[in-house]
């Protein structure tokens, strides 16, 4: 990852310096010492690794150089943010900020009170410098940028505040994914007090639909959906047509928000939600309607900024909404939980919030075709699941009687098939590879409902369902029996023995009746199942062929019950793989 960003060549912009960091040769890439450059540029915080995994990486310690600088650590701070889809012209934009800074921490020093119409500070000869910035059709920015050097501003209080200002880089271009684009504008949006949403021409549906997608991956990284968790939000629309409609400027888009964001009755509920979702996560909303800069602008490729080659009327945009922005009694102060931060809680805050974001926690943001397509395809499963359960529903509910476990899986086998089929024929996005994993999931859905039919079905084997109370009464007739062989015997400690476990096997009956007709003590009701199931399986079941009519019975049982129910299940198995 870079430690400086070079913006730019520096023969071509004379005013950037080269960095400082001090690299260590021997060890290729190791970075021995961070150093901030000898010039204030734009300087690179957050990288995002597009070669590899499409990771993010934060410049901790040069981010450290910034923030904890002992002329602003522990100053309040204002963060202004551009973010935007791309080759919109944010970097451009954002340098008319810069240009208004410097001039402004220039002349506060010599003029004190400063008039919010004075234009000197636009430098009508000078190219446009700063972040990096160029014309063209191919992406310039990668990651989050901000300026190496805080700007020290009166607040409306007279207490000093630092003022940060943060580029980003554009969404939707061909190298970043719906992550990238997300994690980039969230975490903008989280450390802005004053998030500027560059938009083209118009504030449109999809815009809107891009904006609740960010802003709702940053909303669940901050865990708090109760309270606002975005300060300040500007819809910055360029290149506005209609100034008939709505003027240029501040009143002009207001006009043009409330009617974006308007909630009526009429609207569908998806829409109601939208809007409201957007007011719900700002604590103030506003939009600026800019004119177009010129076409000088939009197709001179030697175009370096100047003013005389931008439109009088963009010029005179500039000079209204970026000092209203940086107004004393207008800045925005950053505000995290209602407390406003300090430079050196700010740096704390960015850490957490990376960590939040390389970490694993959070879902992994889709495109609007992959959610549609995914949705789809979970749909066509739910369909097909429903024909499996109403086809297994006619053969083997709980209204029918008792089948063979053979004869059952034959039935799922034939109603598995059917649902396949359901599902295979439905309309599906994606394509057929994307639709694999789907119907992995439909077969997994239906191997578990199978397992479900089949234990209901056992439950309605009368033998395997009354085995434990016929166990018990057995036993408690072949004690009593016993008991009083030994009484008749004069063998009274034996035939006491026999009737403490003539009162065992009858409380155990008891819990065991009350167990299945409460349905509480179910966990006592399984034990008494399980010390049956022994006795059954390692003393009875054993010895059936001396125990005359009653072990035939017994033999007959274990036909029809559960020895046949586990082979059945294993030659199925068998026949699937």
């Amino acid at each position: 990852m870079e430690v400086i960003h070079h913006p730019s060549d520096p023969s071509t912009h004379p005013h950037i310096q080269s960095s400082d960091a001090t690299i260590d040769t021997t060890h290729p890439g190791h970075v021995e010492e961070i150093l901030l450059p000898t010039q204030p540029q734009a300087v690179r915080i957050v990288e995002v690794v597009e070669e590899t995994d499409h990771s993010f990486e934060l410049n901790a310690d040069l981010l450290e150089k910034i923030l904890l600088d002992p002329k602003v650590a522990d100053k309040k701070v204002a963060v202004i943010g551009v973010a935007g889809a791309y080759r919109k012209g944010k970097s451009f934009l954002l340098n008319f900020f810069l240009r208004y800074l410097t001039w402004r921490s220039k002349a506060d020093k010599v003029m004190g009170e400063i008039d919010l119409e004075n234009s000197q500070w636009m430098s009508p000869n000078s190219p446009l410098s700063g972040f990096s910035w160029r014309g063209g059709s191919e992406r310039d920015t990668n990651g989050i940028l901000i300026w190496s050097e805080p700007f020290l501003m009166k607040d409306k209080n007279g207490e000093e505040i630092a003022v940060l200002l943060m580029d980003t880089q554009g969404a939707f271009d061909s190298q970043s994914t719906v992550k990238d684009c997300a994690t980039i504008f969230a975490l903008s949006t989280m450390i802005s007090s004053v998030q500027i949403y560059n938009l083209s021409q118009n504030i449109q549906e999809d815009d809107l639909q891009h904006l609740q997608l960010f802003t709702e991956y940053g909303r669940l990284a901050l865990e708090d959906s109760a309270a606002k968790p975005f300060q300040s939000l500007l819809f910055l629309v360029r290149d506005w047509s209609f100034p008939y409609e709505a003027e240029f400027g501040f009143q002009g888009g207001q006009r043009v928000l409330d009617r974006r964001l308007e909630v009526s009755e009429k609207q569908h509920a998806e829409l109601q939600q939208l809007r409201q979702h957007i007011r719900s996560c700002f604590e103030d909303i506003r939009c600026f309607l800019m004119p177009h800069p010129g076409l000088k602008v939009a197709t001179n490729p030697n175009f370096d900024g100047k003013l005389v080659d931008i439109e009088t009327e963009f010029q005179q945009q500039l000079g209204v909404m970026i000092p209203r922005l940086l107004d004393s009694h207008a800045l925005v102060h950053k505000e995290i939980n209602g407390q406003k931060m300090t430079c050196r809680e700010l740096l704390e805050y960015f850490k957490v919030y990376m960590r939040i974001f390389k970490g694993q926690d959070l879902p992994e943001p889709k495109s609007m075709l992959m959610a549609t397509a995914e949705a789809n395809n979970l749909a066509a499963v739910a369909s097909a699941r429903a024909v499996y359960q109403r086809e297994m529903e006619e053969v083997c509910g709980g209204d029918t009687p008792y089948m063979s476990t053979n004869e059952l899986l034959e039935q799922h086998d034939r109603c598995k098939s059917v649902a396949i089929r359901e599902f295979r024929n439905a309309r599906k996005m994606g394509g057929v590879e994307f639709s694999l994993q789907f119907l992995d999931r439909l077969e997994s859905d239906l191997q578990e409902s199978y397992e479900n039919y089949l234990k209901v079905n056992n439950g309605k084997n009368l033998f395997k369902s009354m085995r434990t109370p016929t166990v018990l009464v057995t036993l408690m007739i072949i004690d009593y029996i016993f008991q009083e062989f030994f009484q008749l015997l004069g063998l009274d400690v034996i035939a006491g023995l026999c009737s403490s476990v003539l009162c065992i096997v009858i409380g155990a009956l008891g819990v065991w009746a009350y167990s299945r007709y409460s349905g509480h003590l179910r966990e006592a009701g399984g034990y008494v199942d399980d010390a049956v199931t022994y006795v059954w399986t390692n003393f009875i079941s054993p010895n059936a062929n001396h125990l005359g009519p009653l072990g035939g019975a017994i033999q007959m049982g274990e036909a029809l019950g559960g020895n046949r129910t586990a082979n059945a299940t294993q030659e199925g198995l068998k026949k699937r793989q």
